[in-house]
């Protein structure tokens, strides 16, 4: 069986080919850019390849009821924070999938997607009512500028193979003084991630090909236009929250350090736990 197709690239934030490595999940290598930090899979699949796991795993989600549960009831709060901060107008949901999100705010935005999977986009149109669902990058429908007054990219950042050009193109369609919500990210500078590594559960080198930290999320955003409001971590009250985590996480740090002494390696892979997860909520500038 021949090895998928890889290739290799330079720094989406900065541009630089310096780096240095930071994890090693089988095949598949997780560099540190030497000049701004981001973390990003070199060599990476190439696109074609990406689009196909993609399908598969938002499939899987969908036949997992309890998995479908847990991210329905993170739907509801997510938009709970997204009314918060804005209110009527056009909503972009950048990676829609089926559009399932979409359909929890119906009575509050004119709903728009794009999604990469033309499966799941005409699964939204036929089978949620959903008719603004769009196939492709966001890069490649060409909406209008300035025409969104939300645009969320939820789950999707770490996972394009253009980060920096996308979000340019989030920016370009947002109205000035519309909000960007960049939300489901892991936090490649949380606790669990700087502890555990390579066995981070949220390392996935061949799916997500960049792995964001505040600094570097931060920085990407700004670079595209973007002003940062707030960061959010989202745990506690969650459905994934377990008091017994925090345990285990302790447990795991004496393993780990342990594990040069002892001459082995043990069976570990990180919890949901604090920070391991975060939202960014953002706004597009008015000129002048």
């Amino acid at each position: 069986m021949c090895a998928a197709p890889r290739e290799w690239v330079a720094c989406n934030l900065c541009g630089s080919t310096r780096t240095a490595p930071w994890a090693q999940v089988g095949a598949a290598t997780v560099v540190r850019c030497r000049e701004c930090g981001l973390v990003y899979t070199n060599p990476r699949p190439v696109i074609d390849v990406l689009t196909h796991a993609y399908e598969e795993d938002y499939a899987a989600l969908h036949q997992d009821e309890k998995l479908l549960q847990q991210r329905r009831a993170s739907y509801r709060r997510e938009v709970a924070e997204i009314l918060r901060r804005a209110r009527g107008g056009r909503l972009l949901d950048v990676g829609c999938g089926t559009g399932e999100f979409l359909t929890l705010l119906r009575d509050h935005f004119e709903l728009h997607g794009v999604d990469v999977s033309a499966s799941y986009v005409r699964y939204g149109r036929e089978q949620l009512g959903l008719h603004n669902l769009r196939h492709g990058q966001l890069s490649q429908v060409a909406y209008p500028a300035d025409y969104f007054d939300v645009v969320q990219m939820r789950g999707v950042v770490q996972h394009l193979p253009d980060p920096l050009g996308e979000v340019r193109e989030a920016c370009r369609v947002t109205r000035p003084g519309g909000l960007l919500v960049v939300s489901a990210t892991p936090n490649i500078a949380s606790l669990c991630a700087r502890l555990y590594r390579d066995r981070f559960r949220l390392l996935a080198p061949d799916q997500m090909l960049y792995d964001f930290s505040p600094r570097t999320l931060r920085a990407l955003l700004a670079k595209a236009g973007f002003r940062v409001e707030t960061f959010a971590f989202p745990y506690l009250g969650t459905p994934y929250f377990r008091w017994w985590q925090g345990l285990q996480v302790g447990r795991d740090a004496i393993l780990i350090g342990l594990e040069p002494l002892l001459g082995r390696r043990f069976a570990l892979v990180s919890p949901a736990f604090f920070g391991n997860m975060m939202t960014c909520y953002a706004r597009k500038p008015h000129s002048g």
